[in-house]
């Protein structure tokens, strides 16, 4: 079985009522989580996180939470952001909705941005999973979403790696669209998550792929659900899928097997690859993958880029999932 043989549909409905946490952190609560001790900003960010989202409606006539409307959880890779937004999202009134920042646009664009701003204005809190503002049109798609729902009473929740002043710097031009960007921004509390990544304490020696000898071998006595695609076949076939589709590739699938990693020498298909890791981390599935170490896939001009964060983020989810097995 091959992912590129794989063209799956998306269905607006079925994604519109699927806004809830991934497999992967479906078990995330407040006490799972175990912040450092030695970054007490972990501990704080949960208390605090957790207060917010139990805050009660205020006020005799009008009757509204007290501010902020946005909690913006800011930090590294692997610091627990995701886990806590999810434990958030558990403990979070109904109505409510879970999904990531490509999800939140490509679901607006589908609707519309007069049914968005209705459907999504009447959920009492909304939790947005890596928030990015990667070009213009979703800079000001989201941000004037976002503006109206949360007049109307809306609370978001969000994690990033970039603080929301500093929004779509170094990717477009931000002074542009300024006043959208500081306006959102002013509606959310930073929380500020210190700490290492815990899911490799040694990023300069990570986990190293497999032969292609042992990653055959280990395809042919594998009793999970599992497909097996060359590298270059997968980009090829993420080339003609739009990016939303990704999540649905892994459906009925336990395990990854991807031949021949190696450097990828287009931006593009490099941004493709990270989305896809994404998804395969977020839908709980193994990989095994033979080929170049981690170190090589991505060029440092792109590791120290526009988009540093995204491959960062990518490379700690494929040291992780490489060290799963």
């Amino acid at each position: 079985m091959r992912l590129s043989e794989r063209s799956p549909k998306v269905n607006l409905r079925v994604l519109l009522e699927e806004f809830s946490p991934p497999p992967r952190f479906r078990a995330a609560t407040f006490e799972s989580y175990r912040p450092d001790p030695r970054y007490p900003s972990q501990e704080l960010a949960k208390e605090r996180l957790r207060r917010w989202v139990h805050d009660k409606p205020q006020g005799f006539f009008k009757r509204k939470r007290p501010d902020p409307s946005g909690i913006y959880l800011d930090g590294g890779f692997g610091v627990g952001k995701t886990h806590l937004l999810v434990s958030a999202f558990w403990e979070a009134p109904e109505p409510k909705g879970y999904l990531s920042f490509e999800e939140l646009t490509y679901a607006v664009g589908l609707m519309g941005m007069a049914q968005a701003v209705e459907r999504f204005s009447q959920l009492h809190y909304l939790f947005i999973d890596e928030f990015e503002l990667d070009d213009p049109g979703n800079a000001q798609m989201v941000t004037h979403l976002l503006g109206q729902c949360m007049e109307k009473g809306l609370r978001v929740a969000t994690t990033s790696n970039t603080p929301p002043g500093a929004l779509g710097q170094g990717r477009f031009n931000a002074e542009q669209f300024k006043i959208q960007i500081q306006s959102l921004s002013r509606r959310f509390a930073v929380e500020t998550l210190d700490g290492e990544d815990y899911r490799h304490r040694d990023p300069a020696h990570p986990p190293a792929p497999l032969d292609r000898q042992q990653l055959g071998a280990l395809y042919q006595q594998e009793t999970r659900p599992a497909t097996y695609d060359a590298f270059v076949d997968l980009l090829g076939h993420l080339r003609s899928l739009h990016p939303i589709r990704y999540r649905y590739l892994f459906e009925g699938l336990e395990v990854v097997y991807l031949e021949g990693l190696a450097p990828i020498s287009d931006q593009n298909d490099a941004l493709r690859f990270v989305h896809f890791v994404d998804k395969l981390y977020d839908r709980g599935v193994g990989l095994r993958a033979s080929g170049v170490g981690l170190e090589r896939i991505f060029p440092e001009s792109y590791r120290y880029g526009a988009f540093a964060k995204k491959y960062g983020r990518c490379l700690s989810r494929l040291a992780e999932l490489l060290a799963e097995g």
